[in-house]
């Protein structure tokens, strides 16, 4: 097999990309020019006069040459990339740097045959090693060559981003993207447009009854079609590339001649899989779909008088990325096979020269400004915190400013980033999306954001598709784009406010951190609660067992001690919980607020004798026994303020009716909402009131919304128990059957004085759906589907439930394995971020306390769900969510603001911030 074939052939490479000069196996191109390369000053040369890519040879690697503005236009009318694209704009020009491996791949078109078939080359190397602009070097070769250059510089967004997929006219089995490839073939006619007259089309092309290119006709007029009549533009491309492959190379009597280069940016996203769907909801392959079926065609090495120039990346490689860089690895078998053979060119990481060439460029051309930067430690500190990469250089002025680090300042606008301060390590489990990898030393993060001026948007996108809280921006616009949905921020609509969002520490998280070595403990722990991280606010903690916890204990379990005089806090408390909240209280970017919840009273307290299965409280309320129970959380009280940790609130206990339940399998204590509302106000509100804990909040209930407004009309309707309560606290796990509407919207409307607030939520808990599912996309849209149905019905915050869990699901003494936003695999010392970690970013991120709910409506009905906030520093954040396989097109009006223009992909999580004011 293939994959077979060249594996020894690959391995060779491999050993040789470790030396800066690669080497090609397996091909008889003969070896490429060597010349010596000069020795090195003390600061490398930054810049070579010789813009002519024909004439570079060693002697330039390392060094920028600059490409005048028409070429620059016309080679790359699509743009460079981001990073590349800033620089031509802040510099105003557009330099390329000399590297080894473009200068490779010309000299083997300057020595190939042209009469035999065309040769395959294949950049590849690890993430931001350069293979994208090794190619844009090469095609500048071609180009300067008066080559036709065909060039697909995204291949992987034919197969991720589609805002119309329509079945095909002629090949009813296809289905074709005719907005993309119109928009290729405009960017084509740019870059090859005298090329357009000279070339004639060999046979007659129908499109309709009425429309037809005839045979003869120049090629210009086909592309023209495609351009003008949309429709038909995919099959355009199909008859556009077969014209190229049948003429390239020919020549004659009478008849001109000409070059081809074919050049795929993340080729490896033509084989596997797309994030597409047809209209039945069922999966498109690629080779579905017109585009990529002629481009496969196109790769086919069944022509000569050209060459065939491809990369290969992680993000052509949708659904299945990998911690590998090899061609088998990316490519997959199928896709392997049919590049096989094929002429593989190393692209290393940027050596030490080249960086030191960077650097020397960027101070040259005033892009570092901070006079640290010009220092030799500076250079040295950029040089540790880059790893060499240009990319990662110029992205250093937006971290944070820790007094030991480098600080960078640049001259103009700020290079827009994608991914926040680090990108993700993508990895896929086969579960419909990836999660991010995390470690000691590396672990994506959003980063200090800071609120986007007058005018000005900013936006944070997460989708199945692979991003996470990738950022963009833009002007908000005076006029209408006359989108055909459009949402209209009602602000004099003003609604409830947030007070948090956040997730439970509770034995098992607090064991599954504890298993990671130091350094990942503290990047866990600053994923969840600092600044650069997703800034949760609240942290749930179970006074005693629950059952995520490896055995059922109380802090009271000496019987008939009334008065408390044993109660002690466990092992758990003291040497795992209590020391993770300090450190949390320490690095969090806002005010903790500590959540209690109790599972069970000690055994001799409950009419069963067992923390678990179907029990209440001996006695009534107002007796000895519901006294001391009061009194236990007084004491849990006391007892964390010693190690200060003061709580923000208390439920009356976890899940109530579980404890009225026969059998019920892990910890419990009955209530009936009567005798809740007994015990609140004869027993546990006046101990409260008498402690110097009177500033806790009570939230009664803590249980599913199944049970409003039941329950808060029983409690709430007596003065002498609602004047000791603050809120109703919710769980999500009968959401489904239960109508916000009528449970949350009725009792905010009966008991508008009291806020709601969901205190637990989890996936994998159902029985056909257990455990941890690593990537899954479904329970991602699950929460943040629940969210925004909370947040639209009232509800002020919302807390998960574990923050970490082990790769099972638990520990769970009970073995009800559920799953978690953070799974910890402790065998690797790494854990990895579910996607559910980042829809809860959207929310616990951008919704700062105090932001309060606005309307939005819409105008017309949509599959988008969405929900309005305005901050307490003005900005307005609407955040989006598309649960559809379609991307949507919107514009949202605040009059306050004016219009933005957006588009929601499918199966995503969009949030938009602005100035409202």
């Amino acid at each position: 097999m293939a994959l077979h074939r060249l594996s020894m052939r690959l391995r060779q490479t491999v050993t040789q990309a470790c030396s800066f000069h690669g080497t090609v196996c397996g091909q008889q191109l003969g070896a490429p020019v060597e010349s010596e390369v000069p020795a090195r000053g003390e600061h490398a040369i930054s810049r070579t006069s010789e813009g002519d890519p024909a004439s570079h040879t060693e002697h330039h690697v390392g060094q920028h040459y600059t490409l005048p503005p028409k070429v620059l236009r016309s080679l790359f009318p699509h743009g460079l990339p981001p990073r590349f694209q800033m620089q031509v704009k802040t510099f105003n020009e557009g330099s390329f740097m000399v590297r080894e491996p473009a200068l490779e791949l010309i000299s083997y078109l300057k020595r190939a045959n042209y009469t035999k078939p065309a040769l395959r080359y294949l950049f590849y190397g690890e993430t931001g090693s350069g293979k994208t602009m090794s190619m844009c070097h090469a095609l500048h070769y071609c180009f300067s060559q008066d080559w036709l250059v065909l060039h697909i510089p995204d291949a992987h967004l034919w197969v991720k981003n589609c805002s119309e997929l329509l079945p095909s006219s002629s090949r009813p089995s296809r289905l074709d993207q005719p907005i993309q490839a119109s928009q290729w073939l405009r960017n084509f006619r740019i870059t090859n447009e005298h090329f357009l007259s000279k070339i004639k089309t060999t046979r007659r092309y129908v499109w309709t009854k009425r429309e037809s290119t005839e045979e003869g006709r120049p090629l210009g007029e086909l592309v023209e079609q495609g351009v003008s009549r949309v429709k038909s533009s995919s099959d355009v491309v199909g008859a556009l590339l077969r014209e190229l492959r049948l003429q390239c190379g020919a020549g004659g009597e009478g008849q001109e001649g000409f070059r081809l280069v074919v050049a795929v940016d993340g080729v490896n996203a033509l084989w596997g899989r797309t994030s597409l769907r047809k209209e039945d909801k069922s999966p498109v392959s690629p080779g579905e779909l017109t585009l990529v079926h002629n481009l496969r065609k196109m790769l086919k090495n069944d022509w000569s008088g050209g060459a065939i120039i491809a990369t290969l990346s992680w993000t052509g490689s949708l659904f299945k990325p990998r911690l590998s860089y090899l061609p088998q690895e990316l490519l997959g078998e199928e896709g392997f096979d049919s590049l096989d053979p094929f002429v593989p060119i190393p692209v290393p990481v940027y050596s030490e020269k080249e960086f030191e060439s960077c650097y020397q460029y960027y101070i040259d051309r005033n892009w570092l400004q901070h006079p640290h930067s010009r220092t030799e430690e500076g250079k040295k500190e950029l040089l540790f915190l880059s790893s060499r990469n240009p990319a990662v250089l110029e992205r250093l002025e937006r971290m944070p400013q820790p007094a030991v680090l480098l600080f960078l300042m640049v001259a103009t606008a700020a290079i827009p980033s994608s991914r926040g301060s680090n990108e993700c390590v993508q990895r896929n489990f086969g579960h419909g999306s990836v999660v991010c990898e995390c470690n000691s030393t590396h672990c994506d993060s959003p980063g200090i954001i800071t609120p986007p001026p007058p005018g000005q948007y900013v936006s944070f996108l997460t989708s199945q598709a692979g991003e996470r809280l990738e950022k963009g921006q833009g002007q908000v616009q005076n006029s209408s784009t006359r989108a055909v949905l459009r949402l209209t921020i009602v602000g004099y609509q003003k609604y409830q406010k947030i007070k948090g969002f956040g997730g439970a520490m509770t034995d098992s998280a607090a064991m599954n951190i504890l298993t990671l070595s130091p350094g990942a403990q503290d990047q866990l722990l600053r994923q969840y609660f600092s600044a650069e991280g997703i800034e949760y606010s609240v942290v749930r903690v179970p006074m005693a067992s629950c059952d995520f916890s490896t055995r059922l204990y109380t802090y009271a379990d000496t019987p008939g001690d009334l008065q408390l005089d044993n109660f002690t806090l466990a092992p758990e408390d003291k040497n795992m919980k209590i020391p993770l909240l300090q450190r949390v209280q320490a690095l969090s970017s806002r005010p903790l607020r500590l959540l209690g919840s109790a599972w069970s009273a000690p055994a001799w307290l409950k009419t069963n004798g067992a923390l678990i299965g179907k029990g209440t409280l001996k006695g009534k309320p107002g007796g000895k026994e519901h006294k001391t129970w009061a009194k236990y959380y007084v004491r849990f009280l006391d007892e964390y303020k010693k190690y200060n940790l003061t709580f923000w609130a208390m439920t009356t206990g976890n899940e109530p009716t579980a404890g009225m339940m026969t059998n019920y399998s892990f910890q419990a204590l009955g209530f009936t909402p009567e005798r809740q509302r007994d015990w609140v106000a004869l027993d546990l509100g006046p101990a409260l009131n008498q402690s110097q804990h009177q500033h806790i909040e009570l939230l009664i209930l803590d249980d599913q919304r199944l049970l409003l407004p039941h329950w808060a009309k029983v409690v709430l309707s007596d003065v002498h128990a609602a004047r000791y309560i603050h809120g109703i606290g919710v769980h999500w796990y009968m959401d489904r059957i239960t109508p916000a509407q009528f449970s949350l919207s009725t009792t905010h409307h009966l008991f508008p004085e009291y806020y709601l607030f969901g205190t637990e939520a989890c996936s994998g808990w159902t029985p056909l759906d257990r455990g941890v599912k690593l990537g899954s996309w479904d329970r991602a849209e699950d929460y943040a589907h629940d969210i925004m149905e909370d947040l639209n019905h009232f509800v002020t915050g919302w807390t998960d439930w574990n923050l970490a869990l082990d790769l099972g699901g638990g520990p769970n003494w009970v073995k009800n394995f559920v799953d978690s936003p953070i799974i910890v695999d402790r065998t690797r010392d790494v854990f990895y971020k579910q996607p559910t970690f980042y829809s809860m970013a959207h929310f616990s991120k951008f919704l700062w306390e105090g932001s309060q709910r606005v309307g939005v409506s819409f105008s017309l009905d949509s599959d988008l769900e969405s929900t309005a906030f305005i901050r307490p520093d003005g900005s307005a954040v609407l955040t989006v969510l598309n649960r559809s396989d379609k991307d949507v097109q919107f514009e949202v009006w605040d009059p306050a603001a004016g219009y933005i223009p957006s588009i929601s992909p499918a199966h995503s999580i969009l949030t938009l911030i602005w100035a409202a004011h």
